[in-house]
């Protein structure tokens, strides 16, 4: 395998990640309810350590191609996330009235 061939399987490899996760979530969504949110230790991991085993069965340099290509995969379907479902509102701080003793 050439040196292309092991970043194309790790770009592939990251792509599985994606969609491994959101299947997680998915899952996760039907069974748990609509609110759940996906945790970094199990969800993420689990899918980030199958798609390097995936990436792995290519070529030895595609698991550290799928390792930084998910990691930014990560980093951007959370920048979107927030977007979409993060709290918009600004929040105004309230001053405590100061109470006069007599």
């Amino acid at each position: 395998s050439s040196g292309i061939n092991a970043e194309y399987g790790g770009g592939i490899s990251s792509l599985f990640f994606m969609f491994l996760l959101t299947a997680v979530g998915n899952l996760e969504g039907i069974l748990m309810g609509k609110g759940f949110e996906l945790q970094l230790v199990p969800e993420v991991a689990f899918s980030l350590v199958v798609s390097m085993v995936v990436a792995g069965s290519i070529h030895r340099v595609s698991i550290t191609c799928c390792l930084i290509f998910s990691l930014v995969i990560l980093y951007v379907m959370n920048s979107i996330s927030q977007k979409t479902y993060g709290l918009s509102e600004s929040v105004v701080p309230v001053k405590a009235e100061k109470k006069k003793r007599r």
